[in-house]
């Protein structure tokens, strides 16, 4: 197994701008359609105010949960039928529409890959250095994308020159430096911002199989006094996460670009979405059409996994939040409660 990439920090999902609160947030295959949908499986969302530059605001939408680094040939990529959103609500009404940032991406086989008819995404003919230009000869297969900001009903794309994800960590063969070439993937916008999308380490700690093997975990279930007050000792198990990555989109944009108010409160929640239907075009290929579709959304941590009940979490991942009044009995009556208290004896 490769080296898995270089860690995203892990913040916040739903910010206040005037202060810096920390959080954690995760959610993988969470409801029976998205497991079967990698790409557009967001596992992690954040909202924060940047660290370097308290006038900006980063976010992050991870997707693509449990990369097994040495999963070649074609390793992982962003898909070019899903939109990739970013949904604020700026002005508290409920309604994450006021200023909203979508990421969409295309690939293209190049002429390395495509001219010696080689099995492979990527080569090292000569090693992968560069994402564009000589250098990057040996990305076969190339993702570039847009970023378009979508306020007041109008659409603008926000880059300043062609973008390319940054590939799959394969290998020092083919990638030398890969923290080298994932740092060219850092891109300006014209708004004073700006993103990066490629792959990076999956930082969030579970023991996976453990939990989902109805709460039967390794350590301590509930902790005691002292356990909880020992922030250097593990007492949970093993990390089920540890040497995989995902696919992240970051994005930082100056605080002005959403609101006027530094010292207000900004609700923000992550997207995937794709066309309802394929169509066949005249040429016999087929084609995306139809409005777009959600099919996943994150904001708060875990809701969909382990609040919103089996039976009804593919139509969670298709609602949007102004909509979650629907849901209401999931969070008054917790099924989790109950199952901790059947299988501990608890009366939570």
């Amino acid at each position: 197994m490769q080296h898995p990439s270089h860690k995203l920090a892990k913040i916040v999902a739903i910010a206040a701008l005037a202060c810096s609160t920390t959080s954690f947030a995760a959610s993988h295959r969470e409801a029976p359609l998205i497991s079967n949908d990698p790409c557009a499986d967001i596992t992690d969302t954040y909202l924060f105010r940047s660290w370097t530059n308290p006038n900006n605001v980063v976010m992050i939408m991870n997707v693509i949960p449990g990369q097994e680094p040495s999963s070649g040939p074609n390793y992982f990529n962003f898909c070019e039928d899903v939109s990739y959103t970013f949904n604020f609500d700026t002005n508290g009404d409920g309604h994450a529409g006021d200023v909203v940032y979508e990421v969409r991406f295309k690939s293209e086989i190049r002429q390395v890959v495509k001219s010696l008819k080689l099995p492979l995404s990527y080569v090292a003919l000569p090693p992968i250095t560069k994402l564009d230009g000589a250098g990057s000869e040996g990305l076969g297969l190339r993702q570039s994308y847009t970023v378009t900001q979508i306020k007041n009903g109008v659409r603008t794309n926000i880059g300043t020159k062609p973008m390319f994800a940054v590939p799959s960590n394969v290998g020092p063969r083919t990638i030398p430096n890969y923290e080298d070439l994932a740092s060219q993937g850092i891109y300006g916008l014209n708004n004073g911002g700006k993103v990066s999308a490629g792959q990076r380490d999956e930082t969030f700690y579970i023991d996976l199989g453990a939990v989902f093997d109805t709460l039967n975990l390794r350590g301590s279930a509930i902790l005691t006094p002292g356990q909880d007050a020992t922030n250097n000792a593990n007492p949970f198990g093993n990390d089920s996460f540890s040497g995989f990555n995902v696919s992240s989109i970051a994005i930082e944009v100056p605080i002005t670009a959403l609101t006027s108010n530094h010292s207000g409160v900004i609700g923000m929640y992550a997207a995937t979405s794709r066309q309802k239907f394929k169509v066949l075009s005249a040429t016999g290929v087929a084609v995306n059409a139809g409005q777009l579709q959600q099919v996943a959304r994150m904001a708060n941590p875990l809701v969909n996994e382990v609040i919103i009940g089996t039976g009804q979490k593919d139509f969670w991942n298709a609602t949007e939040p102004e909509k979650e009044a629907q849901f209401l009995d999931f969070y008054l009556n917790s099924r989790l409660a109950t199952a901790l208290n059947i299988v501990f004896g608890t009366h939570f």
